[in-house]
């Protein structure tokens, strides 16, 4: 069965759509699964772009074309035989939302990173922001780090309402496959393994139930995915490492798992840069050493709580490998690439039951 790791359509992640319940993803961490989205054309002008990108498209309840969430504000589509996203183009199916969104606003004055609470239009991005990503998509690339969604156009879209700097950033993609959709696989598959179908992830209410075990039986069963995810927890810390010795930031609030992209040749590689910020733009040594402390304690934090979501003790000790294994890369300064055949491997196992297990309603 063919993967395709540009169009996930399979996924089920804490950032693959959404849900009745979640937002911010690493202010609460709820399932979501890849949603089938309709798209209508919206007006825009492009602000730079190269040859032959698609249109802008916005999501709504209606629309005469398709394409797959990628997160709550993005959109993957196909389009000229190539895979783009479509970095912030409506809100979950709302369209545009004024003014309704709570998110951190930075701005970079006399070389002074300056933070506040900014009501961004829902489903939007501002100038600056996707101008920051832009740089920095540069700035990881020089440093080794893989970079599989490439900014390839800019477009200021025309909104129902004021909003001067609103964007939309067009990416060419190889891959959209998070690595929390990974780690979400590899858990099911474990729990029909061990539970069968007396286990059911209820993803609209947030529960997972299921029956009583002996939990030895059940680490014998989860052990046999270990050597995965301690791959995983050490090629991320390695990339954060990188990030932080060249003296950058992973990205201030953005730095956790569902921002790590799995690659078709098995590398994690990165996306969501508009919140990274150099030493020099921080202000200096001190606020960047801890800036750089944030980064690792997020991202250790959004392992854990997102295992605890199942409210399973076997879920919850894979969250402590992750977080061992993070902090062993990232002192390592690691660098390896998953066996993409294992991958493809626990990908097709997960297509084959995840019906079995869970319910979208």
């Amino acid at each position: 069965m063919r993967i395709n790791f540009a169009y996930p359509n399979f996924g089920i992640g804490f950032h693959s759509g959404w849900c009745n319940v979640n937002n911010t993803p690493t202010q609460s961490l709820y399932l979501s699964y890849r949603r089938g989205v309709n798209l209508t054309k919206n007006g825009y002008e492009v602000i730079h772009g190269e040859k032959n990108l698609p249109p802008f498209l916005l999501k709504g309840l209606n629309g005469d074309l398709t394409g797959l969430s990628s997160g709550a504000g993005s959109t993957i589509v196909f389009f000229r035989n190539k895979y783009f996203k479509i970095k912030r183009n409506g809100y979950k199916d709302k369209g545009f939302v004024n003014n309704k969104i709570p998110d951190r606003g930075f701005r970079i004055l006399k070389n002074k990173l300056l933070e506040k609470t900014d009501f961004e239009v829902g489903g939007a991005m501002s100038l600056e922001d996707a101008e920051n990503e832009i740089r920095y998509e540069k700035l990881i690339e020089r440093v080794g780090i893989p970079l599989p969604q490439k900014t390839v156009g800019l477009y200021k879209i025309i909104l129902p309402f004021k909003k001067d700097d609103a964007v939309a950033m067009i990416q060419e993609i190889d891959s959209d496959l998070r690595v929390d959709e990974l780690v979400v696989s590899l858990l099911i598959n474990s729990f029909y393994n061990f539970y069968g179908d007396k286990a059911k992830l209820f993803i609209e209410k947030g529960e997972f139930q299921y029956p009583e075990y002996k939990l030895t039986e059940g680490l014998m069963e989860i052990e046999k995915i270990r050597v995965v995810i301690d791959e995983v927890g050490k090629i991320i810390g390695g990339i954060y490492k990188r990030f932080h010795k060249n003296g950058y930031l992973r990205g201030i609030g953005n730095s956790w798992y569902g921002n790590e992209v799995i690659c078709p040749n098995g590398q994690i590689g990165v996306c969501d840069l508009e919140s990274c910020f150099s030493r020099e733009e921080v202000g200096g040594d001190k606020i960047f050493n801890e800036l750089c402390a944030t980064d690792l304690n997020l991202a250790r934090t959004a392992f854990y709580d997102s295992m605890n979501y199942f409210d399973n003790s076997l879920a919850s000790i894979v969250g402590s490998w992750l977080i061992n294994s993070f902090n062993k890369g990232y002192l390592e300064e690691y660098s390896g690439k998953l066996d993409l055949l294992q991958i493809k491997e626990v990908m097709t196992r997960f297509l084959r039951i995840k019906d079995k297990v869970i319910v979208y309603g």
